[in-house]
């Protein structure tokens, strides 16, 4: 870990759409948009357990870029289709997932702007964002 200096977090973020009556492919055709991965509600668990079904879009940055980076790629892709996908997000779990690596004491915080909060608000999009722990940055 760097010691006394400030470095950008590296950072990632991912969307997707989850629910046990989900069909990935209404989703693609409805919002004309290829996922990144998805799988029906025929995918188990290492349990054996049945998964729902998921639906998933990947910021396409790099991890150096910063996080509202990242959330703005997904937006991006999702904003245009914002009435389509208003019916998932009106009946399935609609979340975008993004985690942030805090390397040291000096790594500045995240801080989203009203515009892309009210986007997501509008879009009926929750925000997760799910901090490295120090002992998964070592």
């Amino acid at each position: 870990m760097e010691s006394g200096t400030q470095r950008e977090a590296k950072s990632w973020a991912m969307f997707a759409i989850t629910g046990p009556r989900l069909r990935p492919l209404e989703v693609t055709e409805k919002l004309g948009i290829q996922p990144d991965y998805y799988h029906g509600a025929d995918v188990k668990d290492i349990e054996n357990m049945t998964i729902p079904s998921h639906w998933q879009l990947n910021s396409k940055l790099g991890p150096e870029f910063p996080l509202l980076d990242h959330i703005w790629d997904l937006l991006k892709t999702l904003a245009p289709v914002r009435k389509n996908l208003k019916e998932f997000t009106e009946s399935y779990g609609s979340t975008i997932y993004a985690s942030v690596e805090f390397a040291s004491e000096f790594t500045k915080g995240v801080v989203l702007d009203k515009r892309t909060m009210l986007l997501l608000g509008e879009m009926g999009v929750d925000l997760e964002i799910i901090p490295w722990t120090a002992s998964e940055i070592l």
